[in-house]
């Protein structure tokens, strides 16, 4: 376990990526091939098996958005699951979409980024509203949410969305169109500036107080589904308002309580996309890069970009993105610090595959990052025309059959699913991607 630290005014408690234990909980009441994918992807990167919640529940209420699954699985099963949970307070808990989430990049790089952009994040706040209040535990940043770039709740009582923080993300990140209802869709080239639920993230002790803090909001609100649109966005977004309107009291000086209750839940947003990249209204902001030894970083062979004379993203510039290409020079240390995990163990490989070159790699274009997870919150056919471009699509099947460990995952009520019952043969075709990669 590492040390608690101080680095310089800002004292910090690191969780050690190679030792922590991690909690995986997907809101999912039902299997479905979108499901298999995002356990098939945690199962490969190596991430511990996830717990469905809600499982088998029956969401049936015609007076409810999803009959009422959506708010009912990220706040009531997500707290229900968290409390039953065996768990220390400092172990970390992932909370993300069951059905349109896939990850590419292993779970010691999601820790190790979770690690950095705390840190960060506090150093920024020590800037904001002072060292006093940081050193003191008063304000600081514990849990992570996603980026998006619509703020979801402008009817929803104590949620003012100009009020909310603006990400600290260039102007012209969209060159003239930035900030504006121009470009490839309505919300194309807007800033990814407010606060995204498709993943949670934060120490167990920390989700759990969040959580809670949303299930009174919606016990407490007459008819929350339709006051809350039937999303639990609305939910969180009233309490990072809630956080929000606390600390700029603080960072005015008026120090005396601010609210009857406790609004200090150290909620941050991964606006640079480190973690996981949104696709709603984002989908032209990224692609599937290869990155060479020699620092080459072309358009994967799948890309549908990629043209018969070019897979050089830069010379294709505005026409492939519409954004300002802002790629890495090289694979970032963190990756290439890491291995593609089981891929070298397939026997059928020409070569065995140790580093992360040469393999597809999903990149945030406009900001330069590669992140540990995509959310399919946007066009939802991504899910079937994109997901072959995963790199370890074309050989899953047989990772799989080569990973150690049961394959599956557990029900809220501690029920283990076997990957067989989860993701019957006559989904394979689904599932995996048949088809070689070229090049």
């Amino acid at each position: 376990m590492l040390e608690y630290m101080d680095y310089g005014d800002i004292p910090w408690n690191p969780i050690d990526p190679d030792n922590a234990k991690l909690h995986v909980l997907l809101p999912a009441s039902k299997s479905n091939p979108n499901l298999c994918k995002t356990t098939l992807s945690l199962k490969l990167l190596g991430y511990p098996s996830p717990t469905f919640m809600g499982w088998k529940e029956l969401f049936n209420d015609e007076d409810q958005v999803d009959g009422g699954a959506r708010l009912g699985t990220k706040i009531t099963y997500a707290l229900h699951s968290v409390l039953k949970t065996p768990a220390y307070d400092d172990d970390l808990v992932l909370i993300a979409d069951g059905y349109d989430t896939w990850f590419q990049l292993p779970p010691n790089v999601l820790i190790r980024r979770f690690n950095d952009m705390t840190l960060s994040a506090n150093y920024r706040l020590a800037d904001k509203v002072g060292k006093r209040a940081v050193r003191s535990g008063k304000i600081e940043q514990k849990i992570l949410f996603g980026a998006r770039k619509e703020c979801d709740s402008p009817r929803v009582r104590g949620v003012r969305c100009d009020s909310l923080p603006k990400a600290p993300l260039a102007k012209n990140l969209h060159y003239i169109n930035s900030d504006s209802s121009l470009g490839a869709s309505e919300y194309h080239s807007e800033q990814p500036q407010f606060l995204d639920s498709g993943y949670i993230l934060g120490r167990m002790i920390d989700v759990r107080t969040l959580l809670i803090r949303a299930k009174e909001i919606v016990d407490n609100t007459p008819h929350a589904e339709e006051a809350y649109l039937g999303s639990p966005q609305p939910v969180f977004n009233r309490v990072y308002a809630e956080q929000e309107r606390r600390r700029n009291r603080w960072q005015r000086r008026l120090f005396p309580a601010v609210f009857s209750r406790k609004s200090e839940f150290g909620i941050g947003i991964d606006y640079f996309s480190e973690l996981s990249h949104s696709t709603f209204g984002s989908e032209r902001d990224s692609e599937y890069l290869t990155y060479a030894d020699d620092g080459t970083i072309e358009l994967a062979p799948s890309s549908t970009t990629a043209t018969a004379n070019s897979r050089d993203p830069k010379l294709l510039g505005y026409h492939l993105s519409h954004c300002a290409l802002n790629l890495p020079s090289a694979l970032p240390q963190d990756i290439a610090a890491s291995h593609p995990p089981v891929i070298r163990d397939v026997e059928t490989r020409p070569s065995a595959q140790t580093s992360w070159q040469g393999l597809p790699l999903y990149t945030h274009l406009c900001t330069g990052t590669i992140p540990v997870l995509v959310h399919h919150n946007g066009d939802k056919t991504l899910r079937e025309t994109t997901w072959q471009n995963m790199w370890f699509a074309p050989l899953a099947k047989e990772m799989l059959s080569k990973t150690q460990g049961a394959v599956g995952g557990w029900t809220d009520t501690r029920k283990w699913i076997e990957w067989q019952e989860l993701c019957p043969a006559e989904w394979e075709d689904l599932i995996f991607a048949n088809k070689s990669r070229v090049g």
